[in-house]
């Protein structure tokens, strides 16, 4: 028979199991608070990264550039929509039925603390993310490039040609009425020491170069892409420059950004632009202007006013490089002087016969960038400065140059119309670039159905967001009574800072 023994807890052990209790379930609770900070940022991170995924997909297939439209395709600005969706991925992943929320974490607030806009300090964001655009490993390459396209325009020495031509001609004229005037008052006067026979009349040549200056000049002021290429095959399309980023008043991101340049980010932001930018030669297809290099450097309205600004810009460069070579030329000069005499001897003034040499050789330069113009904008190159050996026209016979299909010889080596944007675009700073690309972009966007709406003001790159969760205690709700319910309630903010 089994002897039966009664339990018995004294009151100083019962005591001690409570403090080991309260330890154990103190510690389980701090294990379990460690685990409510480390979901807190498993889901900020999923909610932000989802977010970012929203990306748009039109500009990064035709500009490759990562932004997120804060409307959504709505009217909708800032980022409240951003905020709500944010709030939404972490409540699904916070939810025990659709994720995994074994620590009962609830999601209560998103908030976008920071955001910076594409059209932030300038289209510095279009800057940041077209360098990180730019293919690796081709700074060295493209900075090489640049420097030396810069350098062959630079070096040029900037020559008012046309004025000279103008001029020229002009005293020429002068000294045509003043001569006719003296040989007729001789003819009409008694005086028997005046003759009209000491006032010789002008000669002039079968093909008078500043009378072909006159008719090229003429027809490139009055349309100047018809002399240098087929106008009907030019694009029309057009853009209100007025309701652009770069003209109206913009909505502005909370986030400082640094501005920082450097040559290496100047080349790579070129080398983006021109990757993924269309212009002419060079058409890429996008909705809106399909010169759109063009009217970076411009800024005008039309496709082809863009392209006549670059064009002008082109013949100014090339003018002075073509009066260089004529002069480094005795032969070129000596042809000069030989019909300024015949056209101008009749003056027996030295200073005249001088004035128009220079200006028939400012017209003949003026003739010689024509037909660079038809060459480079068919997909040739010119040499910088040219040799004589590398010369097309012949100062007698400047008239042929209005042919529209004569153009220059095709040196070979020299600058090609891309390289001459390179140029160009290398002397713009790069906040215009930026609020340039920033129109092309929103332009091409709002020419589409799915997206007539967005504003690149309303674009999104990047974001420090900040979630908001609520939890309450588990173990150490044992020892809460039920009037300190809300005592033991933990309110975790956790920070993610996103950019593309």
């Amino acid at each position: 028979m089994r002897k039966k023994v009664k339990g018995s807890l004294s009151v100083f052990f019962a005591m001690i199991m409570v403090a080991v209790m309260g330890l154990m379930f103190t510690m389980s609770e701090c294990i379990r608070l460690y685990e409510l900070h480390d979901f807190a940022t498993e889901y900020t991170e999923i909610a932000t990264e989802s977010v970012f995924s929203e990306y748009n997909p039109y500009l990064w297939t035709n500009y490759k550039i990562l932004a997120i439209d804060l409307g959504y395709g709505t009217e909708n600005i800032g980022p409240g929509m951003l905020e709500q969706k944010a709030l939404d991925y972490c409540k699904y992943n916070s939810s025990v039925e659709s994720g995994h929320n074994y620590a009962r974490l609830t999601a209560e607030t998103a908030y976008a603390s920071k955001y910076a806009l594409l059209t932030d300090e300038q289209g510095q964001g279009v800057v940041t993310l077209g360098v990180k655009a730019a293919k690796e490993g081709m700074a060295a390459q493209v900075i090489d490039g640049i420097q030396g396209h810069i350098d062959s325009i630079n070096n040029i020495e900037k020559v008012p040609v046309e004025e000279k031509a103008k001029n020229g001609k002009a005293s020429l004229q002068e000294a045509k009425t003043a001569n006719a005037n003296a040989r007729q008052s001789a003819a009409d006067d008694d005086d028997p020491n005046t003759n009209p026979e000491d006032y010789p009349e002008p000669e002039d040549v079968e093909d008078n170069p500043l009378d072909a200056f006159d008719v090229l000049k003429e027809s490139f002021s009055k349309g100047v892409l018809s002399t240098v290429t087929e106008v009907d095959k030019l694009s029309e399309a057009e853009i209100k420059v007025e309701n652009m980023p770069s003209h109206r008043e913009l909505e502005k991101g909370t986030m400082v950004l640094a501005t920082d340049e450097n040559l290496i980010d100047k080349a790579l932001f070129i080398d983006y632009l021109l990757t993924n930018y269309g212009y002419f030669g060079h058409d890429l297809k996008h909705d809106g202007l399909k010169y759109e290099v063009e009217y970076l450097l411009s800024g005008k309205e039309t496709d082809t006013q863009c392209l006549a600004s670059v064009v002008e810009q082109i013949m100014l460069v090339r003018e002075a490089a073509n009066y260089a070579t004529i002069l480094s030329s005795p032969t070129m000069v000596a042809e000069a002087e030989a019909i300024a005499a015949v056209i101008a001897g009749f003056s027996m003034n030295p200073a005249i016969v001088e004035l128009v040499k220079y200006a028939i050789i400012a017209a003949w330069a003026y003739a010689e960038s024509t037909l660079d113009l038809r060459l480079i904008l068919s997909g040739g190159k010119v040499a910088p400065v040219k040799t004589v050996d590398q010369w097309t026209s012949d100062v007698w016979h400047l008239s042929q140059v209005g042919n529209v299909n004569f153009k220059a010889k095709d040196c070979g080596v020299g600058l090609s119309y891309k390289e001459f944007l390179m140029a160009f675009l290398a002397l713009r700073f790069n906040s215009t670039l930026a609020m340039r690309a920033l129109d092309v972009m929103e332009n091409a966007l709002n020419s589409t159905e799915d997206y007539k709406l967005v504003k690149m003001d309303n674009m999104l790159w990047a974001a420090d967001i900040e979630m908001g969760y609520s939890g309450k205690e588990m173990f150490l709700s044992l020892f809460n009574s039920s009037s300190a319910k809300d005592e033991g309630d933990y309110y975790i903010v956790k920070n993610r800072y996103l950019a593309y």
